[in-house]
């Protein structure tokens, strides 16, 4: 069971997870990163194109330049969310994603993938997970992003929404209480309810303990 993040008196925060919240973690981060990589084409070609645009060799680094001028407008509605048009007017919006996107999408690849290095580094069973203070930022961004993407799955578009949501799952149980529906898509969104819970608990323990 997990136990809520707290500062040791060196400045590091710990808080202790199970290997079962771990591996679920890991795999909505991992889950999360896959998903912004495919729905705005990063693939390895796009680590070629960012290795050439810090190349000595100028015409390298021009040839990255226009290769790297289009950015792929998001088309799944969670990405959406986390890559949001910067401006209404449609040649605007495109011109922030070109000069943009990447870079956030740099970013939040890499919070999604420092927290998976963190969490593997603890080992398969109960154990701390501890962070420093540039960790614990990663930390709360990428569990932020997760929730963004986990919060359109389930349909939430107010913080408000998910009391409802958990209110109507509760009388679910209820009625399935008195007798058997065998809902399989009722049994996923329970499993995603609970993740979506999980995060938001360790994310705001995670900033109690920095404040």
């Amino acid at each position: 069971m997990a136990h809520a993040f707290r500062r040791r008196p060196d400045g590091s925060l710990v808080c202790r997870l199970d290997g079962e919240e771990k591996a679920i973690i890991s795999q909505v981060a991992q889950e999360t990163a896959d998903l912004i990589r495919a729905d705005l084409g990063i693939d390895a070609e796009g680590d070629v194109l960012r290795r050439a645009a810090q190349s000595d060799d100028p015409l390298r680094r021009l040839e990255a330049e226009f290769a790297g001028r289009e950015a792929r407008e998001p088309s799944d509605s969670a990405v959406r969310r986390l890559f949001p048009a910067a401006s209404e007017d449609p040649l605007l919006a495109a011109e922030y994603r070109r000069l943009g996107q990447q870079d956030l999408a740099d970013g939040k690849l890499s919070d999604l993938r420092r927290v998976m290095r963190t969490l593997d580094s603890t080992g398969q069973g109960h154990s701390e997970v501890v962070l420093d203070e540039e960790g614990a930022m990663s930390m709360l961004r990428a569990l932020n992003d997760v929730r963004i993407v986990l919060a359109d799955r389930l349909g939430l578009e107010r913080d408000g929404d998910f009391d409802t949501l958990r209110m109507l799952q509760q009388i679910g149980e209820r009625v399935e209480d008195a007798g058997p529906s065998g809902d399989e898509e009722h049994v996923g969104s329970d499993v995603v309810i609970a993740v979506y819970e999980l995060l938001s608990w360790l994310q705001e323990s995670l900033l109690r303990a920095l404040d």
